[in-house]
């Protein structure tokens, strides 16, 4: 027996969409889509890039040094290549080796291969390298503890008083012995088996004044440094990019959700 039959079909949903969008009939799914974009997924990475703590996959993670220029990145990093899509990106050097680590590295050979490199009377080259500390709860350089900062603030203050041909200091106070932050080096990665020499805070002063203070250490290095004393043991990834899509899917496709029914509703075509 022949059978013909005539199917009544619901034309591509994609397809009705785009028919609506074109005739600009989805002004409430278009304005989800844009404030998913800016104010939900946007806000949450630039919330993610500024330090505070990243709940993803079960765990939780921090970025450790913040930069106005990877917060800026992401800002910039806003475009729409249609009516219903949304995009955010970030071109930061800096936010690309969150992602994806970094592998142990030896800083000795670059650091005395810059600019700022001496030769010491014995005919070796050595460079002082300056480390910025930031006090309890800063979000743009590793923080010191409470105990540490409220000594700190009551230093002297160190001022440069010459820059040409080289920088002299008129030095104030300064953080005496102190082992606090001093640690070992443990693991695979070849500076293992290191141990510092002094605490973090060791030596630091207050340069700058009231209202523009900073806090530093300097650190020597030189051609006659231990071998393993500026090895950067490995730095995990940490995956921001998807922490973001992992924590605010959801709420995005309430978002559009919610959108596209007030456009059917509007349509008369149901919704609500």
């Amino acid at each position: 027996m022949s059978m013909v039959s005539i199917q009544a079909e619901l034309p591509a949903l994609d397809n009705i969409i785009a028919t609506l969008s074109n005739r600009d009939r989805l002004p409430y799914t278009r304005e989800a889509v844009r404030a998913a974009t800016i104010d939900l997924i946007q806000a949450t990475w630039i919330q993610y890039a500024s330090g505070v703590e990243v709940s993803y996959s079960g765990g939780t993670f921090r970025i450790g040094v913040q930069t106005g220029e990877y917060v800026r990145s992401i800002q910039d990093g806003l475009r729409f290549p249609d009516d219903l899509t949304g995009e955010v990106f970030s071109t930061s050097r800096h936010g690309a080796a969150i992602e994806s680590g970094q592998e142990a590295k030896d800083l000795k050979p670059k650091l005395l291969a810059s600019s700022k490199a001496k030769v010491g009377a014995n005919g070796k080259k050595y460079v002082t390298v300056p480390f910025r500390h930031g006090a309890p709860g800063s979000a743009t350089m590793a923080d010191m503890p409470k105990r540490m900062h409220e000594q700190a603030k009551k230093l002297e203050f160190s001022r440069v008083t010459s820059s040409l041909p080289s920088r002299t200091y008129s030095w104030g106070g300064r953080i005496k012995s102190d082992d606090t932050g001093k640690r070992s080096h443990t693991g695979s990665h070849p500076g293992a088996g290191y141990s510092w020499k002094t605490g973090k805070h060791q030596g630091m002063v207050k340069m700058g004044g009231a209202g523009q203070t900073q806090y530093l250490t300097f650190r020597r290095v030189s051609e006659n440094s231990d071998p393993k004393s500026w090895r950067r043991p490995t730095i995990k990834p940490k995956p921001i990019r998807e922490a973001v899509i992992e924590n605010t899917r959801d709420q995005v496709r309430d978002m559009i959700v919610q959108g596209f029914q007030k456009d059917l509703a509007a349509a008369g075509l149901g919704g609500g």
